[in-house]
């Protein structure tokens, strides 16, 4: 990275592009775990639906917490740059 923090607009779209393809796989492979691991429970069981159901609920809840602690590094991120932007070498500055 340069001294002055400036990046390549090529390289700031492919990580944007990498954060997004990061958050579809956090919310959809613990839904799609879920059900493929009920479904293998269920046939293995002879229970009906229930074990399918039940990590399905399961997957849809671990995969939104996913979200919302993707969202939330995002958000801290945010904030520290623009901390940093205020206060470039990260010192206080007196007005």
């Amino acid at each position: 990275m340069t001294e002055n923090n400036k990046q390549d607009p090529g390289e700031a779209s492919w990580r944007q592009a990498l954060r997004a393809i990061s958050l579809g796989w956090d919310l959809a492979l613990p839904i799609f775990g879920g059900v493929l691991l009920g479904h293998l429970l269920d046939r293995w069981l002879g229970t009906g639906h229930i074990f399918t159901l039940g990590l399905l609920m399961l997957g849809i809840g671990v995969g939104y917490f996913n979200v919302a602690r993707f969202i939330q590094r995002i958000d801290r991120k945010g904030r520290e740059d623009v901390i940093q932007k205020e206060t470039p070498n990260g010192e206080e500055v007196d007005e």
